[in-house]
């Protein structure tokens, strides 16, 4: 853990579980970290998996990478916390970033004994590139292509909440520019026709249906790295095939973690809604 936050694990009473290799990325070890509340409150336990933002590309931006103090609240509540990695753009294209994400997802259902995690209730929640992820989670269900062959193939990467913050939806509307992290991603095809294809293809956007779970869509109005339309065409279509789901405009801030207090107040209803209590 950062040595600044020793005393807040304490005074939470969590435990962290670090560098727990829960995948197999064509050779790269993939790790997460596990924030359990050393007195359980609730037996099996739901799970929220935080998902590191930045632009699928910066090493500094990585698991440890995340809003600490409020993910210790969570657990403290009696959520067990999942932080993972994933491989990076410039170590596999896209879709291995969401292959191992769904790799994760699999890897926490086949220990949920084991943790004494409830398997029908795992929530995700990402930032940025981490936001695109998690939408992608949770509106691609079964296509083989995205699960990947990482681990655990016989359980499912299914979630039942999803929380996205500042979030790309539609990746077509980017990579215009040469060498910009959408292009990264996706491999930078030399022909405009095929990058269109492989941006749509990476879009949370191109998979929505009707069965997807319950999306809480949150964008600071002041953001000018992903633009704003981003989670509103994401929100209207989501509503318009009846998907429950909010959007939250958080006023006057900008592209990166949320200050003050109500943003976090808004994840945790959301998350307590879908996830805490049991249907």
């Amino acid at each position: 853990m950062k040595e600044q936050f020793v005393e807040e694990y304490r005074q939470y009473g969590i435990e962290l579980r670090k560098n727990l290799v829960y995948g197999n990325g064509d050779g790269f070890p993939l790790k997460m970290d596990l924030l359990l509340p050393k007195e359980r409150r609730i037996s099996p336990a739901p799970v929220i998996l935080w998902v590191h933002g930045g632009a699928w590309n910066d090493h500094q931006l990585d698991r440890n990478y995340r809003p600490e103090v409020e993910l210790l609240k969570l657990a403290a509540k009696g959520y067990v916390i999942a932080c993972c990695d994933y491989r990076l753009s410039d170590q596999a294209v896209f879709p291995a970033q969401i292959q191992d994400c769904k790799c994760a997802v699999r890897f926490l259902r086949a220990h949920a004994r084991q943790w004494d995690l409830d398997p029908e209730r795992i929530g995700a929640w990402g930032e940025s590139a981490g936001g695109h992820l998690v939408s992608l989670l949770g509106a691609v269900d079964g296509v083989k292509e995205l699960e990947g062959n990482g681990g655990w193939k016989d359980f499912s990467s299914r979630v039942s909440a999803v929380c996205a913050w500042y979030a790309p939806s539609d990746l077509t509307a980017f990579g215009k520019g040469e060498g910009s992290p959408e292009r990264q991603l996706v491999g930078d095809p030399a022909s405009s026709e095929e990058r269109r294809e492989k941006l749509a293809q990476a879009s949370p956007l191109t998979y929505v249906h009707r069965e997807m779970p319950p999306f809480l869509l949150m964008h600071g109005t002041a953001d000018q790295l992903v633009p704003l339309s981003q989670s509103q065409v994401m929100f209207d279509r989501l509503k318009e095939l009846g998907v429950p789901v909010e959007l939250a405009w958080i006023e006057g801030q900008g592209h990166g973690f949320f200050q003050g207090e109500e943003p976090y107040c808004l994840v945790n209803d959301f998350f307590d809604k879908w996830l805490l209590v049991k249907p």
